[in-house]
């Protein structure tokens, strides 16, 4: 479970290896939840192939308890193979 503050920014940051093709969707938001932006940040080592972190820049609406559902896919493909759940609560 993830807490923050109603109206202020906060970053959900996930493992990832986007030159293989997958990356982290967030394909609903619930209501209540903007999604700011998007980046990756490359690892240590900064080398290509080499994994790093997709993060997600979200800002809550409202106070509430919200679920995030990410999925691992690549975009051409239908199945995701992995999901997250991210617990937010807001107050």
């Amino acid at each position: 479970m993830l807490n923050v503050a109603p109206g202020v920014p906060f970053d959900v940051e996930i493992g990832a290896t986007p030159t293989t093709g997958y990356v982290w969707q967030l394909p609903e938001l619930p209501s209540g939840i903007e999604l700011v932006g998007s980046d990756f940040r490359p690892g240590p080592s900064n080398r290509p192939g080499d994994g790093g972190t997709q993060v997600f820049h979200l800002r809550t609406q409202q106070p509430g308890h919200f679920r995030l559902l990410f999925i691992l896919k690549r975009r051409w493909e239908a199945e995701a193979v992995q999901s997250k759940l991210i617990e937010i609560e807001a107050r």
